[in-house]
């Protein structure tokens, strides 16, 4: 006689597949109890008998780790929920009354479902048998509870591997690292009477196995495949298993997995609101101006490069690498050059300098013993060596309004030279204090002292000549005369073309005129001496007066 209730066996996954090595299996087995009959169907135990062991039908070789429970789908009146639980005596699971030795009611059309959780699968496949131990009593026919149980035999398949394409994974890790020449290779397993093709991110699809004939018995097949081109940033592998046809709706399984590269690469551009460093945590954000570099505390950062070609750069000041070079700093004036850690002020050193203007207190060359030039309010000051020894402008030419020295040399310590005292100009000759030569084509002057006048050459004089000694006048020329005052001693010839004329005193004077051919004396005539008269020829021919 049958049982009573009906009973049907409900697994998850609905294969369970056996444990392998390194993949342990875990599964649910569903009981479903069923009252088919049109009356109540009393109970004292329902048991679940399931082969233990590590064989081709044994379900698990642990059953005491496996979650029992009963889940009824009615309320029987006054009856608690029925306890379902390992019973390592019988050696199966029962259900029955929480109190024991009572008996349950399982109302007509109602069921009751005896789960069966965690169960760790063995490792063979195989038909595994479940056998349902049933004492019971009423139903249709009102059977009395029987002594004996009445016995259900249920199956489960065990199986050893699916029948369908699974593990689509990279072989090792899904990180490539492209700029080493590394690839990924993505692999899986799946029966071989399916095609296999991969399709990347646009769509582009790759056959890279075929099904194998029909009629050939199914076999589990491991498979693997490269792109050609390595994945440069983060990219989806679509493995499409089914079979490929003409005409024919694309149907089958769909798996996927992402790979990424190691530093990815991305051809059309990045969008990101910051990104930040892995170690260190230095971030670069992007705002509406360009990019801001931050340290890891969130305040500016330093950028490092071995060039930047900018077309300006905005920043409180620049300095060199170590903390005592030197630094530019940039206040509303312009710019000021310091080093060290202090605001000192430091050195510019440059090929060539092209500026509006240099405002400094002094320049000086290169060596601490170089000439040096000083700014003054009055101008400039040119300086040599350490201290403040007057130096030397060397140029080839100066175009200046005015010059102000105490001297003028020529370029040898042996030439002229010429010193400028309050009362003008004095030449020297030899770098010494001896007086020099001035020489020029004309001298236009309003006045001239010498102590000696040396004339080569004739001595033009035009408008007239006053020659005087300590203020006393000596000798004057005019237009129509020379006037001598004093004595003055002839030691050669001096020839007047039209006459001599001798003043000695207002009132009187001696004149020789061509006109007369004689001497004239105007006033007193006094001789001091012997007065002599010749006619001509010879002195004997002389008179004495």
């Amino acid at each position: 006689m049958p049982s009573l209730l009906h009973y049907a066996v409900v697994t998850d996954p609905t294969s369970l597949p056996a444990s392998q090595p390194g993949a342990p299996s875990v599964g649910t087995v569903y009981v479903i109890v069923s009252n088919t009959h049109q009356s109540d169907v009393k109970w004292e135990y329902i048991d679940v008998e399931i082969p233990v062991g590590t064989g081709p039908s044994d379900l698990t070789d642990d059953p005491t780790v496996i979650r029992a429970s009963a889940d009824p789908d009615y309320t029987a009146w006054l009856e608690p929920v029925p306890d379902f639980s390992w019973d390592a005596g019988l050696g199966r699971f029962r259900a029955h009354h929480p109190q024991g030795g009572g008996r349950l009611t399982l109302p007509y059309d109602q069921s009751l479902v005896l789960k069966l959780d965690g169960i760790p699968v063995s490792g063979t496949e195989g038909l595994i048998r479940l056998r349902i131990l049933e004492k019971s009593g009423g139903g249709d026919d009102n059977v009395p509870m029987r002594r004996d149980h009445f016995t259900t035999t249920l199956g489960v398949v065990k199986q050893a591997a699916p029948r369908i394409p699974r593990n689509f994974r990279p072989e090792k890790n899904s990180l490539a690292d492209v700029d080493a020449g590394g690839n990924v290779v993505l692999k899986w397993d799946g029966p071989d009477n399916l095609d296999y093709w991969i399709r990347d991110p646009e769509g582009n699809e790759t056959v890279v196995a075929t099904a194998a004939a029909p009629g050939s018995p199914v076999t589990q097949q491991p498979y693997m495949w490269s792109p050609i081109v390595p994945p440069k940033r983060g990219t989806t592998y679509t493995l499409v298993a089914g079979v490929r046809g003409t005409g024919q709706p694309e149907q089958g399984y769909f798996l996927t997995t992402t790979v990424h590269a190691l530093v990815p690469e991305f051809g059309s551009g990045t969008r990101t609101p910051w990104v930040e460093g892995t170690v260190d945590q230095g971030r670069v954000t992007f705002s509406a101006d360009g990019a801001e570099v931050r340290n890891g505390s969130g305040g500016w950062g330093t950028v490092h490069a071995d060039k930047a070609d900018v077309d300006g750069v905005r920043t409180e000041w620049v300095r060199g690498r170590g903390d005592d070079d030197g630094w530019i700093e940039f206040p509303g004036t312009g710019l000021n050059v310091f080093h060290g850690q202090q605001k000192e002020w430091g050195t510019v050193h440059a090929d060539k300098a092209d500026v509006n203007g240099v405002n400094t207190k002094w320049v000086q060359g290169r060596g601490d013993d170089d000439g040096w030039i000083e700014f003054p309010d009055t101008g400039l000051n040119v300086f040599h060596g350490p201290g403040r020894d007057w130096g030397n402008v060397h140029a080839d030419k100066a175009d200046v309004n005015g010059v102000n020295t105490k001297w003028v040399q020529g370029r040898g310590t042996g030439d002229g030279w010429i010193d400028f005292p309050k009362s003008g100009v004095r030449v020297f000759a030899d770098g010494q204090n001896e007086w020099g030569t001035l020489k020029a084509g004309k001298a236009d002057l309003d006045d001239l002292i010498t102590g000696e006048g040396k004339v080569r050459g004739h001595f033009v004089v035009e408008g007239g000549m006053k020659l005087s000694h300590e203020g006393q006048p000596l000798f004057l020329t005019l237009p129509d005369r020379i006037v001598f005052q004093g004595t003055n001693n002839f030691e050669k010839w001096v020839t007047f073309a039209d006459g001599l004329e001798v003043t000695y005193s207002k009132t009187g004077s001696v004149w020789i005129s061509k006109a007369s051919k004689g001497l004239s004396v105007h006033g007193d005539l006094q001789v001091d001496g012997v007065i002599s008269v010749t006619t001509g020829g010879d002195a004997p021919q002389v008179r004495t007066l």
